[in-house]
């Protein structure tokens, strides 16, 4: 696991025209506390919920160049989830007591928020078990099956185990199991 700095600049780490400094001054779980200044001079807080991006996910780059990721990697909010999952504040005490309150409500509301899963009405099996077999068995579709599992992997609650075919026909199924 990668994890997030506790101090990094931003803007093309550090060499845009006017970068800023963040300091992350309190942690619990996934949810912190940033201090963003720069020149030294403290501009604002930022409480965000940190994202983990999986091993094995493949990310796009302009020009074509495609990476994947070969280790679990902690992000940062990125602009279009603010008021979701990030907020920004110009004191300290509105950040805290933010802080406090997400911590308090738990982040699986955040997240849901942000990336509604079927969570709510969907449970790991005991065992291995495919996408499909736990649609089936949950009597949900294929995709929200998919959605619940793509989600459970980026939170460590299920794991890949393998592939096997399964049928006389078509590809290998992907296996998993709780984790």
């Amino acid at each position: 696991m990668i994890t997030l700095e506790l101090e990094f600049v931003s803007g093309d780490g550090g060499f845009s025209a006017d970068p800023l400094t963040y300091k992350q001054l309190q942690r619990t779980g996934n949810v912190a506390i940033y201090e963003r200044s720069r020149d030294g001079k403290v501009k604002d807080y930022e409480v965000v919920v940190i994202r983990t991006d999986p091993k094995g996910k493949v990310q796009k780059f302009p020009g074509g160049v495609v990476k994947t990721l070969e280790d679990d990697i902690e992000r940062y909010p990125s602009s279009g989830q603010w008021g979701r999952v990030a907020w920004s504040y110009a004191v300290l005490g509105g950040a805290k007591a933010k802080f406090d309150e997400v911590v308090a409500q738990g982040v699986k509301d955040a997240e849901e928020e942000e990336n509604p899963t079927p969570e709510k009405t969907i449970a790991i099996p005991v065992g291995e078990f495919t996408i499909g077999e736990l649609a089936e068995k949950a009597d949900v579709s294929y995709a929200n099956a998919f959605l619940f599992v793509k989600a459970a992997l980026g939170e460590g609650r299920v794991k890949f185990l393998r592939e096997e075919r399964r049928n006389a026909k078509g590809k290998a199924s992907k296996i998993y199991a709780g984790a």
